[in-house]
């Protein structure tokens, strides 16, 4: 590491690693990290990259990030030559409508002074190798609409860890690019459909900020700019509008992933709100180039716009330019996503949407805590747990889900990295799991009642964090806090008399634990059977379809114990599909055994797969309403034999556990 350092940091740094607890050590080192005479292992690196990403400003000082293509078979003059330690010549391939370059037109004055700056990150997706580089840009050279020539001086130079970032195997093909949308000036309307496409499956990002001196300005500091990579799971990145007369805004949103703590970035926009990105689709050859401004948001308030977030980055986009076909890159082999990806994070408002979330606000709602009661097994690896809550709770209508949150218990503090278990990195200690019982229901009041006790069906997952804490929960001593309910879906319904309403014919289809929606579901429908009278009593005729492997079959037991006691009110026909996939499963007669335990049931388990042809054989399958809940590839197959038989498509709802 070189002992020339030029690094101060200023307010906007030190003010977000303040309120996020970065160690004072990590402070006091972080200069160190960033050498101002550029290593050679980092020229080496430059001098290989075939693309490059790079940041500058136009005349309003908006950045503009820009993938130069820094290799092309049929010109070898382009490419990146390390001409001194720290001056980078950069002869490279654009399109011919990269705002990019339309940024360094307009400051040609400034860049004849030599005040232009310019922030890079070398990035080889196909290692997952990054370093970050920054300076100023002493000229240019504009020999094309498709070619150009920098000439770069860097004083700033630091590698990054390979976090969240997608491996892809990349080779150059020369594409027709296509202006499909250009709002370079300002943006007051919504961005296009296939924008807000590209936008929802990118797993790559690339984020430009810059620090402008201010009154608090710390001896030393200097203006500059800075560019890095921000990586996640596909739709990590949330976008939403808000409407206003004519005028629509439109806004991103990205959540802090567990990072070094150095908060260059964030920081950065501390200081400076104006910022730039860049969405490169690598299968299509679509570029989406954006700039906007910028507010970091924490705690309660990120809460509010996405939760279980507690740091995020919300960006009003002030100008967007999408280019079809403007990367000469394609992939020649299949992505592959960072181990330390978090789960996508939603909006609230798309949760709301959804029926995912509890409309009361987040913060009206006091802190409850659960307790957990007992633990029944219901096969090898799944189990009911039941809580007891410390106050009485209204649950939405059987087949919503709870969210308990572990981290007071739990929280085993920052990981960097943590390659046996990358998902620790961005651990949040909170899991929502769909509610397995249904509260008691009142006949006169005509609601389910407050209850202090819910349970949980959960199944135990190789790795998984909070499934096997559960499992060994043996003393039943594990406490947390429940965090709030929401629908997920239900076929209770309230009609505006107040009664409770069911269909009349049911299909429920559900895979392995998918099954849970509908224990709450039968608990419900046991209790308001229970609880009303005969003549208000509610009858429907239901068909369970049930796929299960090993002996998950066990799961029916709760159905198949209580149905006797529905007689004359409730029909239920099970139909059940045993698979195997342990190999030390042994031929444990699961289906003998429920035959033997429950001879009166309407039951038939067969040893096979659910396959299409299956759904053929459902009485009445044209009157029922269908409730699907398990793999995304089981309820896709039945959604799609449930159409192509002529089911509604009104009449098939699905629950999804992407949330």
């Amino acid at each position: 590491m070189s002992m020339d350092k030029v690094h101060v940091l200023h307010s906007g740094e030190l003010a977000l690693q303040k309120r996020r607890n970065t160690p004072r050590e990590v402070t006091d080192k972080l200069p160190e990290f960033i050498d101002a005479t550029m290593p050679q292992q980092h020229a080496q690196f430059y001098s290989e990259l075939t693309y490059l990403p790079l940041t500058t400003l136009d005349a309003n000082g908006r950045p503009w990030v820009s993938l130069l293509m820094t290799q092309a078979p049929s010109d070898p003059s382009i490419g990146i030559t390390v001409t001194s330690p720290n001056q980078l010549s950069v002869v490279a391939e654009v399109n011919k409508n990269d705002p990019f370059v339309r940024a360094l037109k307009q400051q040609q004055a400034d860049l004849a002074q030599g005040g232009g700056v310019f922030a890079g990150v070398g990035i080889d997706f196909s290692n997952r190798r990054r370093n970050k580089i920054a300076g100023t840009i002493r000229s240019v050279g504009l020999y094309s609409a498709s070619k150009i020539a920098l000439e770069l001086s860097s004083d700033q130079h630091l590698g990054n860890c390979p976090k969240y970032i997608t491996s892809r195997t990349l080779e150059y093909s020369k594409r027709d690019d296509h202006l499909l949308f250009d709002h370079f000036d300002s943006l007051d309307m919504a961005l296009p459909d296939l924008s807000k496409k590209l936008i929802d499956g990118a797993s790559t990002v690339f984020l430009a900020t810059k620090h402008t001196l201010g009154k608090q300005a710390v001896k030393g500091e200097s203006h500059d700019m800075g560019l890095n990579h921000r990586g996640g799971a596909p739709g990590f990145v949330r976008l939403y509008e808000e409407h206003q007369e004519n005028k629509i805004s439109s806004y991103l949103v990205i959540p802090d992933h567990s990072g070094n703590r150095f908060f260059q970035s964030l920081g950065n926009i501390e200081t400076d709100k104006q910022v730039g990105l860049i969405f490169p689709d690598f299968h299509s050859g679509d570029l989406l180039y954006i700039t906007g401004d910028a507010d970091n948001v924490f705690d309660q308030d990120a809460e509010q716009l996405m939760p279980r977030v507690s740091l995020l980055t919300r960006i009003r986009i002030t100008g967007a330019v999408h280019i079809e076909g403007g990367l000469n890159l394609t992939m020649i082999a299949d992505e592959q996503y960072s181990p330390y990806n978090p789960p996508v994070r939603y909006l609230r408002q798309e949760l709301q949407r959804l029926g995912k979330l509890d409309d009361r606000p987040a913060q009206t709602q006091s802190p409850i805590s659960a307790t957990l009661v007992s633990n029944t097994a219901l096969s090898a690896n799944v189990s009911t747990f039941t809580f007891q809550l410390s106050k009485p709770i209204t649950l939405p209508m059987p087949g919503g889900f709870g969210i308990f949150d572990f981290s007071e218990s739990l929280n085993l503090g920052y990981h960097h990295m943590s390659d046996d278990n990358p998902q620790l990195v961005n651990e949040d200690y909170t899991r929502t799991w769909t509610l397995s019982s249904a509260a008691k229901y009142d006949a006169q009041s005509k609601q389910f009642e407050p209850t202090n006790q819910v349970s949980i069906t959960v199944k135990r997952k190789s790795g998984g964090l909070m499934s096997n804490v559960l499992h060994q929960a043996a003393n039943h001593a594990l406490s947390t806090l429940f965090k709030g309910t929401g629908l997920g879906f239900s076929c209770f319904h309230q009609s505006q008399d107040g009664r409770l309403t069911i269909p009349d014919k049911m299909l429920w289809v559900a895979g392995g634990v998918g099954i849970t929606p509908f224990m709450a579901m039968w608990d419900g429908l046991v209790n308001t059977c229970h609880a009303l009278p005969q003549k208000a009593a509610l009858t429907t005729d239901i068909v369970l379809v049930f796929a299960g492997s090993d002996d998950e079959m066990n799961l029916l037991k709760p159905f198949l114990q209580t149905e006797p006691s529905l007689a004359g009110q409730v029909t239920l026909n099970v139909l059940g599909f045993q698979g195997s996939r342990s190999e030390s499963f042994e031929e444990l007669d699961t289906i003998a055994e429920l035959k033997q335990a429950f001879p009166t049931a309407n039951l038939n388990i067969v040893s096979r797969r659910l396959n299409r042809k299956d759904f053929e054989m459902i009485h009445a399958l044209s009157d029922r309403e269908a409730f699907l809940c398990g793999p995304d590839s089981m309820m896709t197959m039945a959604a799609t034999e449930l159409k192509t038989l002529g089911m509604p498509n009104e009449h098939i709802h699905q629950e999804s556990y992407s949330f």
